[in-house]
C-alpha cells in the first residue's frame, strides 16, 4: 500500500479516529468498575472517620468494635489492591466482580449489624452494592443472586439484632421491605444495563462500519486514476492521492501555490470561481507530458470555504477522437483511392507502352519518365492512405530494447551497397516497453530513413544516431533519432504530422503522420524537439514496464 499521507481525512471527519472501534466495550466495563471501587474506599475511610471521631464514635461499631473496623478496613485494603491492574484483570471476570460483590455485602452486613441494624441507616448502602452487581454483572443470574444475598443478609442481621438488643419483631417489616426493595432495583437495573448495552452495541457497530467505509473510501481516493486536490481559501493546494502527484508532476511536494503547478489550471480555476468558465479545456503541465483536464467542486470546512480540483489523463479522450476520426477518415479515403488506382494503374500501362516506341524522340521520352515517375508517387500515397483504412489492433508485447534495439539497426543495414552509419546510445541495462514489433520497427526505419537523407543533404554523409534514456520519476522511457541535418524551420515544425505536408520533392507527406498514429495505437506518444547540442531529434515516449520478478 502507499505511504502517501491522505488529506481527506479533514475533509471526511475532521479529528476523527479511524482505528476499530472493538475495544470500547473494555473501557465500558472498567470505567463503571472504578468508579465503584473508589465508592467502597470513599465509604471505608468515611466510616472509619466517623469510629476515630470521639463525638460521632457512638453512633457506630456499639455492638462489635472490633468487627466493625473490620468490615471497614476489608473495604478500604482491598479497594486500593484492586487500583491495580489486579483491578483490570478482575473486571474481565464475571467471577472476579461477584466474588467483590459477596465479600461486600458480607461486610455491609457486618458493619450494619454491630451499628444497629436496620436503626443506623446503613443498610441503605445494599442498594448502591446490589445497583452495580446489576452493572457490572452481564449475567443476570449472579447479578440476581448479588440481590438475594444481600436480602438475606438484611433479614439475618435484623433477627440477629433483635436477639441481641431484645428488640421487638415488628422490625422484620421494614426489613422486608428493604429486601423487596432490593430485589427491584435489581431487577430494573439489569433492565436498564440491557438496554444501554443493546443501544452502545448498536452505536460500536455503526461506527465500526463508518470507520470501515471511510478507510474504504480512502483507498479508493488513493488508487483511483483521478488526481484530487484540496485548494484552501488562501489558494495553497495539497494533493489528495498519487494520482494527483503523478499527473501534476509534483514530485512529491505538498501545500503549493496553485499558480506554481500551472498558470493555465490557476486561471481556469480564477474563471471558475467567478462562473465565467463555460467549459474546460485540456492543458500540458511541461513539455512532452499527456495533456489533463481539470473539473472543480466546491465543500464546506471546518477550516472555512475550500474547493476540489480533479485532474484526468487526456489522453485516452484524444486517442478515441484519433480513432474515430482515422476510422471516418479511412473508409472514406479507402473508397477514393480505390476509385483513382484502377485508371492509375491504366495511365502508368499506357505511358510505359508509350514510352517503348521507337517513334519517340529524346523529349518525348523525358516528358514519360517524368509521368511515370509521378505515376509512381500517387500510387506511394494511394498504398499509403489504403495501410491507415485497413490499420489492425497492435499486438503490443513486452520489449527490452537491448535486444530489440541491435537487432532492429542490424536489419535496417543489411540492404547491400550501405553505407549507412548509425550508432545507438543506451542509457542502462534492461529498459523495457510494451509495443507492437512490427509497428516499432515501421516507426524506427521511417525516422531513419528521414535522419540519414537530411543528414546526407547537410554533410554528404548518411548518419544518424539512436538515443536511449529513462526517466526512473515519471516511468517513461525516450528513444530519440538524431540527424547532423540542417533542422526543421519553426514555422514548419507545428505542421510535421499533418497528412501531405512535406518538404521533400519525393515524400508523400504520410510518413510522420503514420508514424505518429502507430505510436498512439501503442500507448506511446511521437514528437520533434531539437537536442541541447542543437541537433534535430525526433523523440518517442513510452511508459516503462517493470522488470520480471
Amino acid at each position: 500500500m502507499s505511504d502517501f499521507q491522505d488529506p481527506m481525512v479533514d475533509i471526511v471527519n475532521s479529528g476523527a479516529d479511524p482505528s476499530p472501534l472493538g475495544d470500547n466495550r473494555g473501557r465500558v466495563q472498567q470505567r463503571p468498575f472504578r468508579i465503584y471501587n473508589g465508592y467502597r474506599i470513599l465509604v471505608g475511610l468515611v466510616l472509619i472517620g466517623i469510629f476515630a471521631n470521639p463525638d460521632t464514635r457512638d453512633l457506630v461499631g456499639n455492638y462489635g468494635t472490633n468487627t466493625y473496623l473490620a468490615g471497614c478496613g476489608f473495604m478500604v485494603i482491598t479497594g486500593v489492591i484492586l487500583l491495580t491492574r489486579l483491578g483490570q484483570a478482575l473486571c474481565q471476570s464475571e467471577t472476579g466482580v461477584f466474588a467483590l460483590m459477596f465479600s461486600d455485602v458480607v461486610s455491609l452486613s457486618l458493619i450494619s449489624n454491630t451499628s444497629g441494624g436496620l436503626a443506623s441507616g446503613f443498610s441503605v448502602l445494599y442498594m448502591v452494592t446490589v445497583a452495580a452487581a446489576a452493572v457490572l454483572i452481564s449475567t443476570r443470574i449472579l447479578s440476581t443472586l448479588i440481590a438475594a444475598l444481600a436480602v438475606l443478609a438484611v433479614l439475618s442481621g435484623t433477627l440477629w439484632f433483635i436477639n441481641q438488643s431484645d428488640s421487638d419483631y415488628s422490625l422484620m417489616l421494614p426489613a422486608g421491605v428493604l429486601g423487596s426493595l432490593l430485589f427491584a432495583i435489581s431487577l430494573l437495573v439489569q433492565s436498564l444495563a440491557r438496554r444501554l448495552e443493546s443501544a452502545e452495541t448498536t452505536r460500536d457497530a455503526a461506527e465500526s462500519r463508518a470507520a470501515a467505509l471511510q478507510r474504504l473510501n480512502q483507498q479508493i481516493i488513493l488508487h483511483m486514476q483521478t488526481g484530487i486536490l484540496l485548494v484552501s481559501a488562501n489558494r495553497r493546494v495539497t494533493p489528495v492521492n498519487a494520482a494527483a502527484q503523478r499527473l501534476l508532476q509534483l514530485g512529491g511536494r505538498q501545500r503549493v501555490a496553485l499558480a506554481d503547478i500551472s498558470p493555465v489550471l490557476a486561471e481556469q480555476f480564477d474563471e471558475w470561481q467567478e462562473g465565467s468558465l463555460q467549459q474546460t479545456e485540456p492543458f500540458v503541465i511541461k513539455h512532452g507530458n499527456p495533456p489533463v483536464i481539470a473539473n472543480f467542486s466546491s465543500i464546506e470546512q471546518d477550516s472555512g470555504k475550500a474547493s476540489l480540483i480533479f485532474i484526468d489523463d487526456y489522453t485516452p479522450v484524444t486517442q478515441f477522437a484519433q480513432s474515430l476520426k482515422i476510422n471516418s477518415l479511412g473508409k472514406l479515403t479507402a473508397s477514393i483511392a480505390h476509385e483513382i488506382r484502377n485508371p492509375l494503374s491504366s495511365i502508368s500501362h499506357a505511358i510505359q507502352l508509350l514510352n517503348e516506341s521507337d517513334n519517340l524522340n529524346e523529349s518525348d521520352q523525358g516528358l514519360c519518365d517524368i509521368a511515370l515517375k509521378n505515376g509512381r508517387r500517387v500510387d506511394e500515397i494511394i498504398e499509403s492512405v489504403l495501410e491507415i483504412s485497413r490499420r489492425k489492433p497492435p499486438r503490443r508485447q513486452v520489449l527490452d530494447l537491448d535486444d530489440c534495439l541491435p537487432e532492429l539497426i542490424s536489419t535496417y543495414l543489411s540492404q547491400p551497397d550501405s553505407h549507412d552509419k548509425i550508432a545507438v546510445d543506451i542509457m542502462t541495462k534492461q529498459i523495457r516497453i510494451a509495443f507492437d514489433v512490427e509497428n516499432l520497427n515501421r516507426v524506427l526505419f521511417n525516422l531513419l530513413d528521414n535522419a540519414l537523407r537530411h543528414s546526407e543533404q547537410a554533410r554528404g554523409e548518411r548518419l544518424a544516431r539512436i538515443d536511449v534514456s529513462v526517466d526512473d520519476d515519471l516511468s517513461l522511457c525516450y528513444i530519440d533519432v538524431v540527424d547532423a541535418g540542417n533542422g526543421v524551420r519553426e514555422a514548419d515544425v507545428a505542421q510535421l504530422f499533418e497528412p501531405f505536408f512535406t518538404t521533400s520533392a519525393q515524400g508523400s507527406g504520410l510518413g510522420l503522420y503514420l508514424c505518429r498514429d502507430l505510436c498512439e495505437i501503442n500507448r506511446a506518444s511521437l514528437e520533434y524537439r531539437p537536442t541541447n547540442d542543437g541537433e534535430s531529434a525526433f523523440r518517442l515516449t513510452a511508459k516503462l514496464e517493470p522488470a520480471p520478478l
